[in-house]
């Protein structure tokens, strides 16, 4: 390719035969290439070259080339005789581009190509240009033009294609230059045709099958559609063949030409239901009787928690041996009256005491009491809420996995631990302009007094209304314990709710998306009740990696992971100074969150969690090429190997989306 820097001739410019002087042209050829096809004895011309000034519409694309019939010395290409249709190309201010195509019946011993910047003139730009001979061979290898078919989303309507197959210049390269090639497609057939490595758009492949009635389609596009759809007869097969023809110097050439259907996706699983209900709570106030600690705070505990009408316990004696055991034997045997109902249930505590190390001792109540509740089925004790009378952290990790403790502790930010995952209005739930003395809803002894130093019972707020939402467990769930291993998972319970699960036959396939909301985690097991509980995003891997393995049909056990067993919503009226405000919102304690969030939501207070868009399975064809989600026909990515381990999101052609696809 050359790069004219600098010109100081004079060229002769239109038919006035005036002269224009040309310099610093910086004129240059993009594209100078030639290619003569044996079997089509056809020479083939691309050509696309700019310059800063000099190219006008009387510049011309000129050719010399020589066989050993003789030679042809310089002409313009577009006063030869074309062998294809070429459409006119603009490719914009100071450039010329084009293409042609000459019946040579020899192969020629060279080609060249130059610029003449003015048909009547003497000045020429002249590059290297770029010659390939393609010898005779099958059609795939030997022939500029391969002929294939691909499928709407339907896999009902066929789209023929052609594509131009050239050494140097590139499909839409060679369209864009201006060559359009004219095809015929008839005789179709609904067939399964092998697989070639070499042939990956199995142009002239083998192909025997169920004649279909179409009509015969001919166009000059490089793409256009069957008119109607295909038979209900060729549903199940893999592909459909069809008779090629194309024209070229040495006359029709006839080839078949394939269209493989797209693989068949489905969602694996589209929802898994996890019907909540209303929790029974049993409420208990564990309170030092013989002291006067603070009626204020014990009226805060009692009004948040609804604990109107319940008799206190007292356990100032909490340091004897026996109080521990006497807290844990009421519970049980409170919890088995209420299991004998067929309901699930909360354990509710508020605990109105001076001795800080008191709390323990009741982690180590709940301890005992939850043992082997955690993994019952309905009815069963779902979770304990606490309301202390300080801030505390659970130490046990059985309980913390169960259990919410309050208050919340306010730290230096402002903003309320984790320890109790209730908001704080003034950064969790949009009031409008509010003063920074709003008081928590579930706020420590010390705060509640300090607050009301100067405020009033009204500003501090109450609670109308508190429910708890489980998850029903039927008797055929079971829960499996996860291990904090930083890799797979950070703790939590699988739970496998009514034998819900994934089939697939060794030949299916599965692609794994991005969760539309991440909050949500599902698991599998790969084998049955015994095998172990793997992420979900890792099942379409493990299938392909198995498949040698799997013998007929597989089914994966498909369950949640929750890392806290309930849901907690609340109704709340503040005071303020412009009137009374009431609110209502949830607290998402059933699955992990950022105490950040907006608490309002109530996501985790519906029946059913959608994965129609994160586990897709493909059931047919799954070793079929596909499209990708540009729309680009990926012929060589195979469904069951590209997509193990990424997102299908297919953009599959349509019936009036034009034609002229995307095929880099």
């Amino acid at each position: 390719m050359w790069r004219w820097l600098a010109l100081s001739a004079w060229a002769l410019a239109g038919a006035s035969g005036c002269k224009v002087p040309i310099s610093g042209v910086d004129a240059r050829f993009r594209i100078a290439d030639a290619s003569w096809f044996e079997d089509e004895q056809t020479l083939f011309v691309f050509y696309d070259v700019e310059a800063a000034q000099g190219i006008s519409e009387d510049s011309v694309l000129e050719i010399r080339y020589e066989t050993d019939d003789g030679a042809v010395d310089w002409i313009a290409l577009d006063a030869l005789t074309q062998v294809h249709p070429h459409e006119a190309v603009d490719c914009g201010a100071n450039r010329l581009c084009g293409s042609g195509s000459l019946a040579v019946p020899l192969e020629p011993r060279s080609v060249a190509l130059r610029m003449r910047y003015h048909v009547d003139g003497e000045l020429s730009l002249r590059p290297d240009t770029v010659f390939n001979v393609v010898a005779s061979g099958p059609p795939h290898r030997g022939r500029s033009l391969v002929i294939y078919g691909v499928f709407d989303e339907t896999n009902r309507a066929v789209q023929w294609r052609a594509r131009h197959r050239f050494p140097t210049v590139r499909n839409e390269e060679a369209e864009r230059l201006g060559l359009r090639r004219r095809f015929q497609i008839d005789t179709q057939r609904a067939a399964e045709v092998p697989v070639s490595e070499s042939n990956r758009y199995l142009y002239g492949a083998d192909c025997e099958g169920v004649a279909l009635e179409m009509p015969t389609l001919e166009t000059i596009e490089r793409a256009a559609f069957q008119p109607e759809d295909l038979p209900q007869i060729a549903a199940e097969s893999p592909a459909v063949c069809a008779r090629s023809v194309v024209e070229d110097a040495a006359g029709a050439f006839e080839a078949v030409a394939v269209a493989r259907k797209n693989p068949e996706v489905r969602p694996a699983f589209p929802l898994l239901r996890s019907p909540t209900v209303d929790a029974t709570p049993i409420k208990y106030l564990l309170q030092f009787c013989d002291r006067d600690i603070s009626s204020d705070h014990l009226q805060m505990q009692r009004q948040r928690l609804q604990l109107e009408g319940v008799e206190a316990i007292c356990v100032e004696g909490w340091r004897e041996d026996d109080t521990e055991d006497a807290l844990v034997a009421r519970m049980q045997a409170d919890i088995d009256a209420v299991r004998a109902e067929g309901q699930d249930m909360m354990l509710v505590m508020a605990l109105h005491h001076n001795e800080r190390a008191f709390s323990a001792m009741v982690e180590s109540v709940i301890s005992r009491v939850m043992a082997g509740e955690r993994d019952r089925n309905t009815p069963r004790v779902a979770g304990v809420f606490v309301l202390d009378s300080y801030p505390y952290r659970v130490e046990r990790a059985d309980v913390a996995q169960s259990t919410l403790w309050c208050p919340a502790s306010i730290g230096e930010t402002g903003q309320a631990s984790e320890d109790c995952a209730i908001p704080d209005f003034s950064l969790s739930v949009s009031l409008g302009p509010l003063s920074t003395s709003v008081l928590p809803i579930l706020p420590s002894r010390s705060m509640l007094l300090d607050f009301l130093e100067t405020y009033t019972e009204t500003q501090a707020g109450e609670v109308q209304r508190l429910e708890y939402r489980v998850p029903t467990r039927p008797a055929v769930a079971t829960h499996v314990e996860l291990e904090e291993d930083g890799l797979l998972f950070q703790g939590g319970l699988a739970t496998f709710f009514n034998d819900e699960s994934i089939s697939a036959d060794a030949d299916d396939a599965f692609s794994i998306c991005e969760p539309e909301e991440r909050r949500v985690r599902f698991a599998f097991r790969p084998g049955g009740e015994a095998g172990d509980v793997l992420p979900l995003e890792v099942l379409p891997g493990w299938h392909a990696d198995a498949r040698d393995t799997l013998v007929g049909d597989t089914a994966y056990g498909l369950g949640l992971i929750w890392d806290f067993p309930f849901s907690l919503e609340i109704e709340y009226v503040l005071g303020l100074a412009t009137g009374v405000s009431a609110f209502s919102f949830s607290v998402p304690i059933g699955i992990p969150i950022d105490v950040e969030e907006d608490f309002g939501s109530g996501l985790w207070f519906r029946e059913s969690f959608s994965l129609a868009s994160l586990l897709l399975q493909c059931r047919r064809f799954c070793d079929h090429p596909t499209f990708d989600s540009a729309g680009v026909y990926q012929v060589t990515a195979r469904f069951d190997i590209r997509y193990a381990y990424s997102c299908y999101r297919p953009l599959y052609p349509a019936r009036g989306d034009g034609g002229f696809p995307i095929d880099p």
